[in-house]
């Protein structure tokens, strides 16, 4: 265990249940908590140590072996096909752009660090969400496995509308904006600390007790940012689509908004933008 342990630091991959996916490594604890079902007629046990700081987190877990599946060692390739593109849909071993080529990265960072299935499709939820999971029963079973560890209190995030259709919108008319209701339902303070988007021609912010925070787009957030909701509260998304971005682009497009947060179950959500572009 020891040596698996120093492998797992040098490697600088960090498996992690709760809050979100931080630091660079894989911890194992030392006691496990009670086992939860996560696959049809069989159960994986998973110990949950979340630590919570503000904006980041840090967390630690540990893994028991029961003879599931799921707990297997898995190649990096068998788990490309187990998740699903944001920019095309496709399987992120069938795409070749450059958030597929982050998220197999990913995948092979935590293969090569040893991870089996399970602590793959924790860590995967943890860093991109369920959403982008591409079997449904597989992300639903990850859900209820890390409903069944999270704290009686919490944070829980909540995004309403998911999805927005914003009709035709054309490059002549300049940025289109939109919003979606941010809410934290749970009975803990939720902290939003970072917001991406799918296409470098939509871009997003948080308002929240009428002050507008930095605005965001696509690939990594360029600063260190975090907003607190407290418990029934709300706040605003504010989305911009800048269909001068893709001057020549005409049809039906979808782009996606990704909050992530401290809500252990659910530390990325995404809200989706649909649109016709005409001339």
């Amino acid at each position: 265990m020891k040596s698996r342990r120093t492998i797992l630091l040098v490697v600088g991959v960090v498996l992690a249940l709760g809050v979100g996916f931080a630091g660079g490594y894989l911890s194992f604890g030392q006691e496990a908590k009670p086992e939860a079902p996560l696959a049809s007629g069989s159960t994986t046990t998973l110990a949950l140590s979340p630590e919570t700081a503000v904006p980041t987190q840090t967390r630690s877990a540990r893994s028991t072996p029961t003879g599931n599946y799921l707990d297997q060692p898995v190649s990096a390739e068998e788990m490309f096909s187990e998740f699903i593109c944001p920019c095309c849909g496709k399987l992120i071993g069938d795409c070749t752009c450059g958030m597929a080529v982050e998220r197999k990265g990913f995948v092979t960072g935590l293969t090569a660090a040893g991870a089996n299935k399970l602590e793959v499709y924790l860590a995967y939820a943890d860093q991109y969400g369920l959403d982008a999971f591409a079997s449904e029963t597989a992300s639903r079973e990850v859900k209820e496995y890390k409903l069944a560890h999270a704290p009686e209190e919490r944070p829980q995030i909540e995004l309403q509308p998911h999805k927005v259709d914003l009709g035709d919108i054309s490059a002549a008319e300049g940025i289109v904006e939109t919003s979606v209701t941010l809410r934290n339902s749970g009975q803990k303070d939720l902290v939003v600390d970072s917001l991406s988007t799918s296409c470098g021609c939509t871009t997003v912010s948080v308002v929240n007790g009428g002050q507008e925070g930095p605005v965001f787009g696509a690939g990594a957030p360029p600063e260190s940012w975090s907003t607190t909701i407290r418990p029934g509260e709300t706040a605003e998304l504010r989305v911009y689509c800048d269909p001068s971005v893709h001057q020549d682009a005409r049809g039906p497009m979808m782009r996606e908004i990704y909050v992530s947060s401290n809500d252990p179950v659910d530390p990325v959500v995404k809200a989706s933008i649909e649109l016709n572009q005409v001339d």
